[in-house]
């Protein structure tokens, strides 16, 4: 029984019609009413006015929040937020897979290309990556590298790359070699490409030679530990030497002992690694490559990356190479046939093919069979042996990497028999050969000097270690249990192909300087030579 209301009384009675607050629904200024329904300034009141107190209030939330995102930008942005990379836009030089026309089809280099390893300058692969944002003020590589960390995760922990993005990991590799500087330049540039940052060379015998050292100190990324006093002095002073973990091989000679240096030398390394905040740490030999397959970069930065944080230690299983001549020289470049880890087969058709992939050996892989280890550096990290790392701290959690391996290229050639003739002085009896050598092949081979010679002992690696049998190659590959693998062979020709280049390069500018200043540049600079194999490696000498 109540009359309608007018269309003035409805807007005065409806909030919901007229608006809430100062905007309204119609996002303009709406005017103010009493409890009567009657505008302020209709009863003679005053218009409400915002004080500056209240103004200021209203304005902290907004301020903390706006303070709140550059703060976020600024630590997380580069990390998270960037753009995408000037250094990766179709940059042939920092792409490794454009250089020299490499795809991720195993077909060679093509003419013509350009293939660089410069995009590692400064420790890795990555450089390109990071490279981007040099133009992030002027500080060292070091605290860009620490500033590129500053992910959300990684600003709570970042202890062995907890958190990080792929492209941010720092990755190092340790290692113990004799190795000719060529070979070692090889593997260096290799994995370079493969992502890793730091190179950490223990060198020996003839990779300990004054030239050998100086050139190695000259490639970034590579910090050399040469035989003296002072590492003499800091492997006496491990505290290996007082736990029983490594206990069984001190005191041998030969192979055990070279085991031992290898354990001391990862612990050194280790220590430096944590002090220089490096994420994970690898320890493989010079004759071994990683390959970090099952990954779009092939990258072992991206199979870091993968890893659940709680993963302390991966395992790359080992696959062995097989040469299938006796007259490989260059292994790396020659040897594309490999026996997979049984940790990548069927195991079933390995039992099956066991004796017929052994042979007289005794055992499946002529070598080692358990793989090689890489760790998150963090506290408590000790080596387990030249394979695998532990922790002091706690029981580290270990996986086995599923696709991932080291590829090792061991007896590939009839030189390496050779070499094995005169490596150790041990008596023959069996007690004495297992002081000497822990794998039974390397037993059985330097027994065999006894009895064979040389062109003898040339038709025992034929039958033992060279596979020539062409059914038996396609019936094991066609089964899973060999592969077939060309990117060590594409990436060698090509990081070869990079030096070359380079030393033409210096070769040029030497030139131009000789010109310039009366030759004295040009002849400092012409001290290039051939490696033994013929490939062109440079020689640095110094000025006499």
């Amino acid at each position: 029984g109540q009359p309608a209301e007018t269309g003035a009384d409805t807007m005065r009675s409806s909030p919901a019609r007229r608006g809430l607050g100062s905007g309204g629904l119609l996002g303009g200024p709406q005017p103010a009413y009493d409890h009567a329904g009657k505008p302020l300034h209709a009863l003679g009141g005053h218009e409400r006015r915002w004080s500056p107190l209240l103004v200021l209030f209203a304005s902290i939330p907004a301020a903390l929040a706006l303070l709140a995102l550059i703060l976020q930008v600024r630590d997380n942005g580069i990390a998270r937020h960037r753009l995408p990379p000037r250094a990766l836009r179709a940059d042939p030089v920092t792409d490794w897979r454009r250089r020299g026309g490499v795809d991720t089809e195993p077909h060679g280099i093509s003419d013509g290309g350009h293939f660089d390893v410069g995009g590692a300058t400064a420790r890795s692969s990555a450089e390109g990556a990071r490279a981007a944002f040099d133009n992030v003020g002027d500080a060292s590589a070091n605290a860009k590298h620490h500033e590129l960390a500053l992910t959300r995760e990684g600003l709570l922990n970042t202890a062995g790359g907890v958190g990080k993005d792929a492209e941010d990991l720092r990755v190092m590799i340790s290692t113990t070699t004799a190795d000719t500087l060529g070979k070692i330049l090889d593997w260096v540039d290799y994995h370079k490409l493969m992502g890793v940052d730091d190179f950490f060379v223990f060198v020996e015998g003839k990779a300990s030679a004054p030239e050998v050292v100086e050139a190695l100190r000259l490639e970034s990324g590579v910090r050399v530990w040469e035989p003296n006093a002072a590492l003499d002095a800091q492997r006496a002073k491990s505290r290996i030497w007082k736990e029983s973990w490594l206990g069984k091989f001190f005191d041998k000679p030969c192979n055990n002992e070279l085991f031992v240096r290898q354990s001391l030398n990862m612990e050194i390394a280790i220590q430096t690694a944590q002090r220089e905040k490096i994420d994970w740490h690898v320890h493989i030999d010079t004759d071994e490559l990683l390959h970090p397959a099952g990954t779009n970069a092939y990258s072992v930065k991206d199979v870091f990356a993968a890893l659940p944080a709680d993963v302390d230690t991966l395992v790359f299983p080992n696959y062995e190479a097989c040469p299938e001549t006796d007259e490989v020289k260059d292994p790396f470049r020659e040897v594309t046939l490999f026996k997979r880890n049984y940790d990548h087969v069927v195991r079933k058709t390995y039992m099956e093919s066991y004796r017929a992939i052994t042979g007289e050996n005794p055992n499946y892989f002529l070598t080692y069979g358990n793989g090689k280890s890489a760790a998150r550096v963090q506290d408590g990290l000790r080596p387990n042996g030249a394979h695998r790392f532990h922790n002091y701290l706690k029981t580290p959690v270990e996986v086995k990497a599923k696709e991932a391996a080291v590829l090792h290229y061991t007896y590939t050639t009839f030189d390496d028999i050779l070499s094995r003739r005169n490596r150790c002085d041990c008596p023959k009896d069996e007690e004495s050969l297992k002081e000497c050598f822990i794998l039974e092949f390397d037993r059985v081979l330097y027994t065999k000097w006894d009895e064979l010679d040389e062109t003898e002992m040339r038709a025992f690696y034929n039958e033992r270690v060279v596979y020539r049998d062409e059914t038996l190659k396609a019936r094991i590959l066609a089964n899973g249990l060999f592969a077939r693998m060309y990117t060590p062979q594409i990436v060698t020709q090509g990081v070869r192909a990079a030096r070359a280049e380079k030393a033409m390069d210096a070769l040029s500018r030497g030139g131009e300087e000789e010109e310039e200043d009366g030759g004295t540049a040009g002849r400092r600079r012409g001290n290039d030579d051939e490696s033994e194999d013929g490939d062109f490696v440079i020689k640095r000498t110094t000025s006499s």
